[in-house]
């Protein structure tokens, strides 16, 4: 099963991005806005190989689809 994740990345400062995702706890860093969403995607496999599928995305709805809505001018 594949889960679509809210992420959220934030500049830190001049050579450093984060990214996380609250859903399932889980933070990472890089050098590029790229890095840093790659090194989340590979921290939450780490996180499901040591404890699991079903308990890394316990907290998530399967049938919740999530989506970026841009407001304002």
């Amino acid at each position: 099963m594949k889960y679509k994740l809210p992420v959220t990345i934030e500049k830190i400062n001049e050579d450093e991005y984060m990214a996380r995702s609250e859903l399932v706890r889980a933070t990472a860093v890089g050098a590029t806005l790229e890095e840093a969403v790659e090194n989340l995607r590979e921290s939450i496999d780490e996180m499901i190989e040591e404890y699991g599928f079903e308990l890394v995305f316990k907290d998530i709805d399967k049938n919740i689809d999530y989506r970026l809505v841009e407001v304002g001018n």
